[in-house]
């Protein structure tokens, strides 16, 4: 198992033009990179994602107070409502016989939001309302957090998985990675800044000196994808 980091049905669609993406080479890369505090969630505003309907590429935007999904494909246009990454139920009460506390989580397609919980204590079987969460994880793959569709730029890298939400997060970690010397481009005296930069939050295979050829290689091909 590898171990992951971490967050209109009908609808005839017109053609879809993908994000810009920021021209970058290799040698480029080398320079030093400044991190300027931008974080996940300033990134993670719009997504590119693999299609419910035929499993290609989609592009999940802002759309009057929403997002919509768009597929590049076969133009599947799709509002937020169904989630089609993974669930779970959770329920934490007193049992109704015995009063004795009774914890159970399992996953759940949502559907039926009761759990049935066994109480050790006097015997008694009972369901109970459960709360449903929603995780950002579908099949095992690392979901958007908006359809919970597996994320189309992303790759297993030596029992890890490397992510990206869309192709402009994909550009800062190839700068941040390539680069020879790294520097904090934050105000010295921002220190909420810098604990809630992305850059300063990834997880440390990101940034081994060891792994920084084998993962501009693997992203090279996720930005040609």
């Amino acid at each position: 198992m590898f171990r992951i980091f971490v967050p209109l049905a009908g609808e005839c669609a017109t053609q879809v033009s993908e994000p810009p993406k920021i021209s970058f080479s290799m040698k480029e890369s080398n320079a030093r990179f400044a991190d300027t505090g931008i974080t996940i969630s300033e990134l993670g505003t719009h997504f590119v994602v693999h299609c419910p309907k035929c499993a290609g590429k989609s592009l999940v935007h802002t759309f009057e107070e929403g997002h919509r999904l768009v597929c590049t494909a076969c133009f599947h246009v799709e509002m937020p409502g169904h989630w089609y990454g993974e669930m779970r139920a959770f329920v934490a009460v007193k049992c109704r016989e015995c009063h004795a506390p009774l914890h159970r989580n399992a996953k759940t397609d949502g559907v039926w939001k009761k759990l049935a919980v066994h109480c050790d204590q006097c015997g008694d079987d009972c369901e109970y309302d459960a709360h449903i969460s929603r995780y950002p994880r579908n099949d095992g793959r690392v979901a958007d957090p908006i359809y919970g569709l597996p994320l189309w730029l992303q790759k297993e890298f030596r029992g890890d998985v490397f992510w990206c939400y869309n192709y402009e997060q994909l550009e800062v970690l190839y700068g941040y990675i390539g680069a020879k010397l790294r520097e904090r481009g934050i105000a010295p005296r921002n220190s909420i800044r810098k604990n809630s930069s992305m850059l300063n939050r990834l997880p440390s295979f990101l940034k081994a000196a060891g792994n920084r050829g084998p993962l501009l290689k693997l992203m090279d091909g996720l930005r040609l994808k």
